[in-house]
């Protein structure tokens, strides 16, 4: 229901070691199940380190799955670098994101300010290295494909105008996923511009989502490969919904962000992105402003990416293999 991304993992050439269940089938939608998930993933992991004895585990962002990782590699003794803390957030993901810095004994945070967060938390200074985010990268080095290819492979028209649609649950309100799906549709269908949906994640609350998505209307799909995904995000408007990717990757693209509810509150933002409340009519206004208001579209054009341009990657192998790992696993509150 959430698409197989391991596939396109395989695309991409690498060669997975190991597949740990993190899902049921028939998994209920709650917080309950995505505990249930995170600890599938925490005992499924401790076998397979002590299979690998890796050197450093890399680990990242505010997701689930990925704290238990974190947890896991902590535990054992091995050093844990880990990517994107000190952002702020809503949702779950605030808490996430603070408690894997804590365990991690090297940071890779996007920006100063995140940098400067972290150092308040009580990380060391030294062990902190403002990289930029890696998902630029990915927007960066993609190759291009025909706008044809993309056209064909979605059975879109890319010369009109279009929204891409990202709408993940608020596990703080997952009880209103319904309501606020519902006033995302409605403003887009009323707007009668072409719109292409992804499904959402799986934090609590995602299926009220699927179904009135699947039952609305609207073209969407599961996942997409990235080259598919990343070309058609460079051929469309704008992004509506309130996915990460709004807050981190439109201003390398140069095209508005409209950020729907709570989700991405408090996250360092630059003048591209609209935000607006769950409320039918403000969306409406914000589709309207993203698309046809010359005067800020092109603004949009000239902003600078406060995540970075596209080299996180390379710095962070990098800074790996210099670091040293050696006395780094007790940790130190840095007052």
């Amino acid at each position: 229901k959430h698409g197989k991304d391991i596939n396109y993992i395989k695309e991409d050439g690498f060669e997975i070691n190991a597949e740990i269940p993190m899902f049921e089938e028939k998994g209920e939608d709650s917080g309950a199940e995505m505990v249930r998930s995170m600890s599938r993933v925490l005992c499924g992991l401790v076998d397979e380190l002590e299979k690998a004895k890796p050197d450093i585990v890399l680990s990242g962002f505010d997701i689930g799955a990925n704290f238990a990782v974190t947890v896991a590699a902590a535990h054992m003794n091995i050093p844990v670098a880990h990517i994107q803390g000190g952002e702020v957030t809503g949702s779950i993901d605030e808490s996430l994101r603070h408690a894997m810095s804590k365990f991690a004994h090297i940071h890779f945070p996007a920006t100063e300010l995140s940098k400067q967060r972290l150092i308040r938390m009580g990380e060391k200074p030294e062990s902190i290295y403002v990289v930029g985010c890696p998902s630029i990268d990915v927007l960066v080095n993609t190759p291009y494909l025909p706008k044809a290819d993309i056209e064909k492979a979605l059975d879109i028209d890319l010369s009109k105008p279009t929204l891409l649609m990202i709408q993940h649950p608020v596990t703080t309100e997952w009880m209103n996923s319904f309501d606020q799906i519902k006033e995302t549709i409605e403003a887009v269908k009323e707007s009668k511009v072409q719109c292409v949906v992804l499904l959402p994640n799986n934090d609590a609350g995602y299926s009220k989502i699927i179904e009135y998505i699947k039952s609305n209307g609207v073209k969407w799909f599961p996942s997409l490969p990235t080259e598919i995904f990343i070309n058609l995000y460079r051929n469309v408007g704008a992004l509506i919904g309130n996915s990460s990717s709004g807050i981190h990757e439109t201003p390398t693209l140069k095209i508005p962000a409209i950020n729907i509810g709570t989700r991405q509150q408090g996250r360092e933002r630059a003048g591209n992105v609209i935000d607006v409340p769950y409320d039918k009519i403000k969306i409406l206004e914000a589709i309207n402003k993203a698309l046809f208001d010359t005067d800020f579209r092109n603004y949009v054009g000239n902003i600078k990416n406060p995540y970075g341009e596209g080299n996180s990657a390379e710095r962070i192998v990098q800074i790996l293999k210099d670091a040293p790992l050696q006395g780094i696993i007790q940790k130190i509150f840095h007052d």
